[in-house]
């Protein structure tokens, strides 16, 4: 047998009794530990991974003559999965606003896997859980008939997880471009953080709450855009600032566990703000 990996000849040992399936289980462990991934594999023109096992795993390995294997970077993988999210979630709001009963429910039907999708790139997302609640085992017709202000509800509930999607996009495309538009982002953080101290003084806890949620998933975006930048940790200014942003984070914690209004007004106020401009001071300069 030939195993032509991205159209390259390949030198793979292969025992003698090995079954297809055999070779193809042992290709995957081949590529563990690496950054690419098994996408495809073709004999004969016919694609084996979306194949049933049984049609084809049990063929002797004699029996096949040139292996057509595609493998391909995470981050490439990630890239493509992310687009597939994107126009599903374009369909599924154009379906609404039009009322297309038949496309709707097409899409629905593959909901969960959509679902599926969104946990993997963003896990214990909150938007992703609104979205759940919202259409989870939904039909089409139940859909459409929503009140306006539901389906309104709904189409805005798309567009945000739209624009989180477009962004890990963004990060994984062009990261210094979405190193751009974070410290654009961290601007309005820093202004909202300096005011929680009066937020919680005032009674607002829930928008003070918000807030917190806010620079949570920013500062979750920041070391992910960072790390995607510097994988080798080579920027010792950044290791330095994440040193002390993290020993102040801990207090925070703490005083969240306490239920200390005053210290995580004062954390947030005098602490984790000037640190969020310093970082953004250093992010342009990086863009």
């Amino acid at each position: 047998m030939e195993i032509q990996v991205n159209n390259q000849n390949i030198d793979f040992t292969i025992e003698h009794d090995e079954t297809l399936g055999e070779v193809v289980k042992d290709i995957e462990a081949w590529l563990e530990g690496t950054d690419l991934v098994l996408y495809s594999v073709k004999h004969e023109d016919r694609e084996l991974l979306s194949t049933p096992y049984e049609k084809w795993g049990l063929t002797p390995h004699s029996e096949v003559g040139t292996l057509d294997v595609k493998v391909k970077h995470t981050r490439e993988l990630a890239v493509l999965n992310l687009k597939t999210i994107l126009e599903y979630l374009g369909m599924l709001e154009n379906s609404i606003t039009a009322s297309n009963s038949d496309r709707l429910e097409e899409l629905l039907s593959g909901f969960s896997a959509l679902v599926e999708s969104l946990g993997k790139h963003f896990p214990n997302n909150p938007l992703l859980q609104s979205l759940v609640s919202l259409f989870e085992n939904s039909e089409a017709q139940q859909v459409l008939a929503w009140a306006e202000e539901k389906r309104q509800q709904a189409i805005k509930l798309i567009d945000l997880v739209c624009t989180q999607v477009s962004f890990r996009l963004q990060e994984l495309q062009d990261p210094k471009s979405a190193l751009k538009t974070l410290s654009g982002a961290l601007a309005v953080c820093i202004e909202e953080i300096s005011e929680i101290s009066i937020l919680l003084q005032t009674g607002k806890d829930r928008q003070a709450m918000d807030t917190v949620v806010r620079f949570s998933e920013l500062s979750q975006n920041l070391v992910r855009l960072v790390a995607s930048i510097f994988p080798d940790n080579s920027n010792e200014n950044l290791q330095s600032f994440y040193k002390e942003l993290n020993s102040v984070l801990s207090e925070l914690l703490e005083a969240f566990e306490a239920k200390d209004s005053v210290l995580i007004g004062d954390l947030m106020e005098y602490e984790i703000a000037p640190r969020m401009e310093q970082l953004r001071n250093h992010l342009q300069e990086l863009a």
